[in-house]
């Protein structure tokens, strides 16, 4: 593909070369066009043709016309003159946005409509790597009124694209105050994060509390996350009943309490209340996962020693209701010289949401004649939701 036609208007400042072109404008606007064009120039014009300085160059290309001028003064690349191919796809509407169609500067209807009254000024800077989008809104009389500068879509505003962060940032109305900033984390996978509200009985500003540290965490409502373990150690003094037998509170050393069972062939109902935190929501509140038992066995291996666990639940003018809690709890009967601590699991640990309800623990302590028992207490193992 070439030129196929070239003509001079002499006598004209400035002159106009009008040129035919097999070409695209693209390609006429290329690099070194003319150089690569001499041999046609020169079959066209019986010779080498020859280029003026100040030659202005109409071109008719295959897919438009425009003017172009020589980029410097090595006459080898046209430049094309600003104003674009001068083409306005139709038909318009009368205060519509302009936006270009295509590549070569013609014009066509964005179907955008500003608000009534105003018109919107978008203002671009930045680099390469950042670009600040500033939109004023000017009235009819020509005011600019930047406190109405919102940016309004019908779809979706996006910072950054996958692969590329980015970040919405919001200042407030004094400078230098900080800002409200959202951005994004590597997720570990294509799982988004959805932040919305609830079905709302009111219009309502929700404010983030100070934390008072550099990082923290938002409070859930379900979810792994949303669930501490902790640990509760109930004493002797939490023991609602010690059963038969002679039971006396003794020191041992500094600091450490038991209850001591006097010796004797008996069997003895140990009773322990566990009042869990009751919130009447599923996965909210207690869970009981598991407890440790610490107690000693001296002098004579006891017969047999077992615990239970079941709820209590009290409703007005209904029988008590008692409910086995399955547990797996295997309590040491041979001496020792120091304490057991036996853990007892749960079998399905859950969150106890009965009104009116309690635990109860009772540990079955059958001793012998010489059997040495003592009982140090219980500490619960239990889950508790912070939300």
């Amino acid at each position: 593909m070439a030129i196929i036609a070239i003509a001079r208007d002499f006598n004209n400042v400035p002159n106009i070369v009008r040129v035919v072109a097999e070409n695209t404008l693209a390609e006429v606007a290329a690099a070194n066009y003319v150089l690569n064009q001499a041999d046609e120039l020169a079959a066209l014009n019986a010779g080498e043709w020859t280029w003026l300085v100040g030659d202005v160059i109409l071109v008719q290309a295959s897919d438009g016309n425009q003017f172009f001028l020589f980029d410097g003064d090595d006459f080898t690349t046209f430049t094309q003159l600003p104003g674009g191919n001068g083409e306005v796809t139709l038909p318009v509407v009368a205060g519509n946005f302009a936006v270009f169609d295509g590549t070569l500067g013609a014009l066509e209807d964005s179907g955008f409509l500003p608000s009534d009254a105003t018109k919107t000024n978008v203002v671009m800077a930045g680099s390469a790597t950042q670009v600040n989008y500033i939109a004023h809104f000017v009235d009819v009389n020509g005011t600019v009124d930047d406190t109405a500068a919102n940016i309004q879509n019908d779809g979706n505003i996006q910072a950054g694209k996958s692969g590329t962060a980015g970040t919405l940032i919001s200042f407030p109305t004094t400078a230098a105050n900080g800002s409200l900033i959202i951005s994004a984390l590597n997720a570990g996978g294509a799982f988004n994060t959805t932040l919305r509200n609830s079905v709302m009985g009111q219009s309502s500003v929700i404010s983030l509390p100070d934390p008072g540290a550099a990082t923290a965490n938002v409070l859930l409502d379900t979810g792994a996350a949303n669930i501490i373990a902790k640990q509760q150690f109930l004493g002797i003094n939490d023991v609602i009943n010690f059963g038969t037998g002679t039971w006396t509170t003794t020191r041992i050393a500094q600091g450490n309490y038991v209850k001591r069972h006097t010796a004797a062939a008996e069997t003895s109902i140990i009773a322990v209340d566990i009042n869990p935190i009751i919130v009447a929501a599923a996965a909210k509140g207690f869970r009981l996962d598991s407890f440790d038992i610490i107690y000693s066995i001296g002098t004579l291996a006891m017969t047999a020693h077992t615990a239970t666990l079941d709820r209590i639940a009290y409703a007005n003018n209904v029988a008590v209701s008692v409910t086995s809690i399955p547990i797996t709890a295997t309590l040491a009967t041979a001496t020792q010289a120091n304490p057991y601590v036996t853990n007892c699991t749960v079998t399905t640990p859950a969150f106890d949401i009965t009104a009116d309800s309690k635990y109860s623990l009772e540990i079955t302590a059958n001793n012998q004649a010489t059997t040495a028992y003592d009982f140090y207490g219980v500490v619960l193992r239990f889950s508790q939701t912070i939300a």
